[in-house]
């Protein structure tokens, strides 16, 4: 054997001798404080938590201020014919609402409300050449009406005892009727509502349903053990407009009447914003108050064509803003957490 040979051995002879000379003594009386090294400690990986669902759910009231206007062009979409706009709209809705998160990040939320749009103004415009003089005529907005709701899913991209963050996706509807009554002429041209029509009469009725997809992010900031700050935000990368107008004074079925409500449809964008300051009264109620603005905007097209009597009308462009705002407060019950399914 090589010289490194039988060093090798030797040191390994002398572990084992060691070794040896150590579990004696364990094992001797005589050497009371010497005891055998502890056991190797077992890890065990912790197990993870009880898949669980918990959220809440509540009533909310709103006061809304909203404003909704379309511009109507020539065929050709080079010259302004006709500008509609519905102002000072007043809602009182009242809604449901609710959320529910998992311990996975994930979470879905979402509203459904509507109520009445009982005041507000039109001001209808139309511009030279279409009809000389200019004319502009006010109504008043009375038995307006609206209908809303909206569902996201989306994920918890932050979780801290302090703050969340949050991603989503959804869809949000929003249906809106005004009624115009009555007429006056407030320009120089005689022959539109010459004389006045009595604000008894409804003149004008707007239907507009708006869908629309929404991409946004919702955090909540916790101010102290009872002061909670939640934000929302959503941009409308797709919003598609279903309308209806219907002028009831031409409504007939003489020559260049209108035979009945004309259609009217869209595609645009918008943004949706939301903040509400809550106050825990307890463990599973809590009050807020709020506020919140939507806008959308779309381009489409107003479908006179088949819809006048005895006239080969055609389409023309029309663009629609409306925008809705306003303050609400809100009661929310807290649930869970339930299980939903077993920890590994």
């Amino acid at each position: 054997m090589a010289p490194t040979g039988h060093v090798a051995a030797g040191f390994l002879a002398g572990l084992l001798v060691l070794a040896g000379m150590q579990d004696a003594r364990a094992a001797d009386p005589q050497w009371p404080d010497f005891s055998r090294p502890a056991p190797p400690v077992r890890h065990f990986a912790p197990r993870p938590p009880v898949p669980v669902i918990e959220g809440e759910f509540g009533a909310r009231y709103w006061f809304s201020v909203g404003k909704t206007a379309k511009d109507l062009y020539n065929i050709a979409g080079t010259a302004l014919v006709s500008r509609l706009t519905y102002d000072g709209l007043h809602g009182h809705t009242f809604e449901g609402f609710g959320r529910a998160d998992h311990t996975s990040g994930l979470y879905l939320k979402g509203y459904l409300g509507g109520g009445i749009v009982p005041r507000g103004e039109l001001n209808d415009e139309d511009f030279p050449p279409t009809i000389t003089p200019y004319s502009s005529t006010l109504s008043d907005q009375r038995r307006g009406q609206m209908l809303y709701g909206s569902i996201d899913a989306g994920f918890n991209l932050i979780r801290h005892p302090s703050f969340r963050l949050g991603a989503f996706a959804g869809y949000h509807y929003f249906e809106e009727q005004v009624n115009a009554y009555g007429c006056v002429q407030v320009a120089t041209n005689g022959s539109v509502c010459a004389g006045g029509v009595a604000d008894t009469i409804r003149v004008i009725t707007q239907d507009n349903i708006f869908h629309s997809l929404r991409i946004g992010a919702d955090a909540d900031i916790k101010l102290s053990d009872r002061l909670l700050l939640r934000l929302d935000g959503a941009y409308l990368p797709v919003v598609s407009l279903d309308g209806a107008d219907s002028h009831w004074l031409r409504i007939g079925t003489a020559t260049g009447d209108f035979r009945g409500a004309i259609p009217e449809d869209g595609k645009g964008h918008g943004f949706q914003l939301e903040a509400a300051l809550s106050y825990a009264v307890s463990h599973d109620v809590k009050v807020a108050v709020g506020g919140r603005y939507w806008r959308m905007e779309t381009g489409g097209l107003t479908h006179f064509e088949g819809n006048v009597v005895n006239t080969n009308s055609a389409a023309q462009p029309v663009d629609w803003t409306t925008e809705v705002y306003g303050v609400f407060v809100q009661g929310t019950f807290r649930f869970g957490p339930y299980r939903t399914g077993r920890g590994s």
